[in-house]
C-alpha cells in the first residue's frame, strides 16, 4: 500500500507513521513537509491514499507556515495528477469552522479528522487505511489445506514472505520465477473449506493459475508411498444417495484441460523427473517398509476421488473404485479445487499434485508426511516454473 502523508511537524509524522504501520505492516510511506512538494508528487505518482495536514511551510525555500485549505481540491482532485481519484484525510489540529468548506472537501471524497492528543483520530484512520488498501493481484495461487504442506514451499521460491490475511484468507506472498504467487492455506481441511477457499482466491486475486500441493491417500495396485499423483481427473466419491440398501454414489468428475494436462505430461518427462527425489535426506522411519531408500514415479494420469471424511481403514480403498476403471488415489479437497476453477468467471489453468503418504495397508501413519509435501511442491514449483499459467 503506497501512503503519502504531508507533514512537516517530526513528531505527529513518527506517530502518524506508527500507528500506519501497525495497521498494515507493508505500508509504502512517502512523506512530503511543504506544499509544493506534495503537489509536485501527488501529480507524478499514483498513492492508495493521501493523508495531509493544511497548515505547513509553502516550499523548501519558502519556510512561511500557512493553510491552503483554498488550494487543497484545486492541486489533489486535478484530473491531470495521478492520484486525483485517491481517498484523502485532512488530518490537523487546527479547527476547520466553516461547515461549507468541509461539505465540500467530502463531496471529493476529501475526509476531516481532528487530530488530538485523545488519540480518537486512531480509529477513524485505520477504517479509512482499511477501505483505501489496493485489490492484490497475482499469477499463481497456491492452495494448501495444511500448515505443512505450505511449509513445504520454503527454500524452494526465489522469496518468502511471512503469513498474513489478505482479503480474509491466510496467505504468504512468494515469488516463483517470474510469477507473483500467494500460496493460500485453507482454515481445514475438506471440501467445504477448500470450494470456499478457491472461490474466494479465485474472486479476489484474479490468477492465471491456480493449483493444489499436499498429501493425499493411495490405492493399492495403483500407486506407492511417495508416488506424485498429478489429478487429471477426479469425483466425489461421497455425493449421492444414503437407502435402506445402502449408498448409491452420484457420480460427478471434472478433468484437466488438455492444454494444461498436455504440459504437465512435458514437465513430468523432463528434468523434474529426476529432481524431485534429491536432498530429500529421509531418516529410517522415512522409508517405507520392504524398500532400501526413498524413490517417486510422477503419475500425470492420475484418476482420484474426493470425498469429506478421512479413509484410515485399511482395505476400504476398494470401496472408492466402484464404478471406476482405474482409481489412483483419494484425498479430501482436489474436487472442490477444480469445480470451483472450473467454474470461475475468469478462465484460468489449474491442476492438483498430491504425494501419496498413505497406501491402505502396512504403510500407514504421519512418518512420510515431510517427505511427501515436500515431492509435491517441488513438483508444483517446477511447473510454475515452465509456465503452465501461460498455457
Amino acid at each position: 500500500m503506497n501512503i503519502m502523508v504531508l507533514e512537516d511537524q517530526n513528531e505527529k509524522f513518527e506517530e502518524i507513521q506508527t500507528y500506519i504501520l501497525e495497521v498494515v505492516p507493508e505500508a509504502i510511506i512517502h512523506r512530503e513537509k511543504n506544499w509544493l512538494d506534495y503537489a509536485r508528487s501527488v501529480t507524478s505518482e499514483k498513492f492508495d491514499l493521501i493523508l495531509l495536514d493544511l497548515v505547513v511551510p509553502r516550499s523548501a525555500k519558502d519556510d512561511t507556515v500557512e493553510s491552503h485549505h483554498e488550494l487543497l481540491v484545486e492541486t489533489t482532485r486535478d484530473y491531470r495528477s495521478k492520484s486525483f481519484r485517491t481517498p484523502a484525510i485532512v488530518l490537523t489540529q487546527h479547527s476547520l469552522s466553516d461547515g461549507d468548506f468541509v461539505h465540500d472537501l467530502n463531496a471529493v471524497d476529501i475526509n476531516v479528522i481532528s487530530y488530538n492528543n485523545h488519540g480518537k483520530w486512531r480509529e477513524a484512520l485505520k477504517m479509512k487505511i482499511l477501505a483505501a488498501q489496493p485489490e492484490r493481484k497475482f499469477d499463481v495461487v497456491v492452495v494448501c489445506a495444511l500448515e505443512k504442506e505450505a511449509l513445504a514451499f520454503q527454500g524452494l521460491t526465489d522469496s518468502w514472505g511471512p503469513t498474513v490475511t489478505i482479503s480474509g484468507l491466510i496467505c504468504r506472498e512468494v515469488q516463483i520465477g517470474p510469477y507473483k504467487t500467494v500460496i493460500v492455506r485453507a482454515n481445514r481441511m475438506g471440501l467445504v473449506a477448500a470450494a470456499t477457499t478457491t472461490a474466494f482466491a479465485l474472486e479476489r486475486f484474479e490468477p492465471r493459475l491456480i493449483c493444489m500441493s499436499g498429501i493425499c491417500g493411495g490405492v493399492a495396485g495403483e500407486s506407492e508411498i511417495y508416488d506424485v499423483l498429478v489429478t487429471q481427473s477426479c469425483h466425489q466419491h461421497d455425493a449421492g444417495k444414503w437407502s435402506t440398501t445402502g449408498f448409491k454414489s452420484e457420480h460427478y468428475d471434472v478433468q484437466l484441460d488438455t492444454n494444461v494436462y498436455n504440459k504437465l505430461v512435458e514437465i513430468a518427462s523432463g528434468p523434474a523427473k529426476e529432481n524431485l527425489a534429491n536432498e530429500l535426506n529421509p531418516g529410517r522411519s522415512e522409508v517405507p517398509k520392504g524398500k532400501e531408500r526413498v524413490s517417486c514415479r510422477i503419475i500425470t494420469e492420475a484418476i482420484t476421488s474426493s470425498g469429506s471424511a478421512v479413509i484410515a481403514e485399511e482395505g476400504k480403498t476398494s470401496t472408492l473404485a466402484v464404478g471406476q476403471r482405474k482409481l489412483t488415489g483419494f484425498d479430501m479437497e482436489v474436487y472442490s479445487v477444480y469445480e470451483a476453477a472450473r467454474s470461475a468467471r475468469n478462465r484460468t489453468a489449474f491442476f492438483a499434485a498430491k504425494a501419496v503418504v498413505d497406501d491402505g495397508g502396512k504403510n500407514k501413519g504421519d512418518s512420510f508426511h515431510r517427505i511427501g509435501c515436500l515431492l509435491s511442491a517441488k513438483f508444483v514449483v517446477a511447473a510454475i516454473h515452465a509456465g503452465t499459467a501461460e498455457v
